[in-house]
């Protein structure tokens, strides 16, 4: 038994967060060059968006993790632009496992894949993996349990190469200076929330494979039994965007609900008011 505990808690884990990264492929909203897609994504009402976003939501999900033994990759451009370079910089410096990583633009699963194994240290040694985009949250205790889903797996991984884990309840959300509004949802192996353990000596990613696939391709393990995340819906959003996805039905948090939040997202709904209230800076270029 402890030795499995200590399996749990040393399993080499890796998360991966997209921050508006400009390459090929990746995004539902089409764009014929590269040129298009950096306009876009770097567009100052969108990237105001994304940031308060990642600073109220994601970011909270990120450094509240009850187990912090992971390393969390921020993948950007390296056209990122300096202005919203220095403020990615000045919002993750203070945690040692958030690590900004700026890639040239290539194809997206193997550029995002190669991020991913760049980070790994012992490629003899299984590793669990993870993914959200900036908007995204995870529940506190996401890669806690992961980890004991994963020693739990070990039967598997030392056959199969690449597992599944799946949490497939949460929230839809919207945010803005009146606070969050949620709808409750259930939806099977989301990008959010979702596990990948790579057995021993194998390259693959979580990028290797699209998510909603992964039913198809891999065994796989599902938890229905907590709220573990959190999916963003706004203007701006890739996924739920300009018609794509089912209509929503979000409603203001009560004061039980943003409880209830903090308590799974470390995500404060006062913290999103102020966020959100705050004046919007001059236009990046």
């Amino acid at each position: 038994m402890a030795d499995s505990i200590e399996r749990s808690r040393t399993i080499e884990t890796i998360g991966l967060c997209r921050f508006s990264y400009v390459g090929l492929g990746g995004y539902k909203v089409g764009h014929d060059t590269l040129e298009e897609r950096r306009a876009y994504l770097y567009q100052p009402e969108r990237m105001e968006g994304r940031f308060r976003l990642f600073e109220s939501v994601c970011l909270p999900s990120i450094i509240g993790q009850t187990d912090p033994d992971f390393t969390m990759l921020i993948v950007i451009g390296q056209c990122f632009p300096d202005l919203y370079l220095e403020r990615l910089h000045k919002l993750v410096s203070p945690y040692s496992n958030i690590k900004i990583k700026a890639l040239p633009p290539k194809r997206h699963r193997p550029v995002m894949s190669r991020a991913i194994n760049s980070a790994r240290s012992d490629f003899d040694a299984p590793s669990l993996q993870f993914r959200l985009d900036d908007d995204d949250a995870m529940g506190v205790d996401f890669v806690e349990r992961a980890k004991q889903a994963a020693t739990a797996m070990e039967p598997l991984w030392q056959h199969e190469p690449f597992s599944t884990i799946d949490f497939n309840r949460g929230y839809i959300y919207t945010a803005d200076a009146n606070g969050l509004k949620i709808q409750e949802d259930r939806y099977q192996y989301t990008a959010i929330a979702l596990g990948a353990v790579i057995g021993a000596g194998n390259e693959q990613t979580i990028m290797q494979h699209g998510h909603h696939m992964l039913w198809r391709e891999t065994p796989t393990l599902t938890f229905p039994d907590t709220d573990m995340w959190m999916r963003g819906h706004n203007g701006f959003n890739d996924s739920r965007s300009k018609g794509r996805g089912p209509e929503i039905d979000v409603h203001p948090v009560s004061d039980a609900e943003a409880l209830h939040l903090r308590a799974r997202f470390n995500i404060d709904n006062a913290q999103v008011k102020r966020v959100f209230a705050q004046p919007v800076p001059d236009a990046a270029p």
